[in-house]
């Protein structure tokens, strides 16, 4: 079930944000938005690959290795909240009033 809603949340994700690209950005732009949208979103992830592999084969001698998994995961979502309140505050400091 949390499967089936994953994947629908990622599907509505994609469709909303490449429907407000192509009709926000103009049309000479829009394969240069898209190239970047993608080298972040897809290129990134072997870099998450490794970092996750580098912590794991760092924790896993003194944590044994079912608790070094959680600890990657675990290190994922502490990074992912900390930029998540950056982002935020951000966003809330750049509005004009």
């Amino acid at each position: 079930m949390l499967l089936f809603l994953e994947t629908l949340a990622a599907i509505l994700w994609n469709v909303v944000t490449v429907s407000y690209r192509q009709r926000v950005i103009p049309d000479h732009l829009l394969g240069r938005v898209n190239s970047i949208y993608r080298f972040f979103g897809w290129g990134m992830m072997p870099l998450g690959a490794l970092a996750g592999g580098w912590i794991m084969a760092l924790a896993e001698p003194s944590l044994g290795r079912e608790d070094a998994l959680r600890l990657v995961f675990l290190v994922s979502s502490a990074s992912f909240g900390a930029l998540f309140i950056y982002g935020l505050a951000r966003l809330r400091s750049s509005e004009t009033p």
